[in-house]
C-alpha cells in the first residue's frame, strides 16, 4: 500500500477534488502569521538589491505626504539651531519665507509683552516732569534777578543771595511753601 501512495500525486489529487477556498476559509491566518518569522524570511529569502532597483522611487514619493511626515518626525527647532546661515542663503529664499511672516502680529505680542503704552508713559512723564522743573528753577531765578535789578535801581542794600532751594534733588513747588528772599517759591 505504500508504493501505491508513493505512485499517486497527491497535490494534484487534493487540488482536483477539495475545495480550497473553503479549506483557506477557515484558516486562522493570524496564527499562521505569529509562528513565522517573516524578519528571517525576507533577509534570507528575498534579493533586497533587485526589489529597490525595481522600485518606481518618484511613485512611492507621490503617494507620500512629506509635509507631515517632516512636521510629525522631524525636530524643526533642532534644524534651525543646526543651519548655517551662510549655506542656507544660498540655497532658501529667505525673503520669501520672511514675506510669510506675520510682522504686525509680532510687533502686537511685543508691544503687549513689554507693555510699550506704559513704558511710553512713564518715560515720557520723568522728561516732562524734568522739563517742569527746569522752567520752574529758571522762573526762580528770572524772580531773583528782577529783584537784584528793583534793589538796585530802589538803591536798597544788597542782600545776601541764597542758593535756590532744592528739596531731595528737585525744585519746590509752589505749595511746598519754600520762601526765596523773604517770598514764597511762585
Amino acid at each position: 500500500m505504500l508504493r501505491s501512495l508513493d505512485r499517486l500525486d497527491l497535490a494534484d489529487l487534493v487540488v482536483r477534488r477539495m475545495d480550497l477556498d473553503r479549506v483557506a476559509r477557515g484558516l486562522d491566518v493570524e496564527a499562521v502569521l505569529d509562528r513565522l518569522d517573516l524578519t528571517d524570511l525576507v533577509v534570507r529569502r528575498v534579493d533586497l538589491d533587485r526589489v529597490a532597483r525595481g522600485l518606481d522611487v518618484e511613485a512611492v514619493l507621490d503617494r507620500l505626504d512629506l509635509t507631515d511626515l517632516v512636521v510629525r518626525r522631524v525636530d524643526l527647532d533642532q534644524v534651525a539651531r543646526s543651519l548655517d546661515v551662510q549655506a542656507v542663503g544660498d540655497g532658501l529664499d529667505l525673503d520669501a519665507l520672511a514675506a510669510r511672516l506675520d510682522l504686525i502680529g509680532l510687533a502686537e505680542q511685543v508691544i503687549v509683552g513689554i507693555d510699550l503704552p506704559q513704558l511710553i508713559r512713564d518715560s515720557t512723564g520723568s522728561v516732562a516732569s524734568e522739563g517742569i522743573a527746569g522752567v520752574r528753577l529758571q522762573g526762580m531765578e528770572a524772580d531773583q534777578a528782577v529783584g537784584h535789578l528793583v534793589d538796585r535801581l530802589l538803591r536798597r542794600r544788597p542782600r545776601r543771595p541764597q542758593p535756590l532751594p532744592e528739596l531731595n534733588g528737585r525744585v519746590p513747588a509752589a505749595d511746598d511753601g519754600a520762601v526765596l528772599d523773604g517770598r514764597a517759591a511762585p
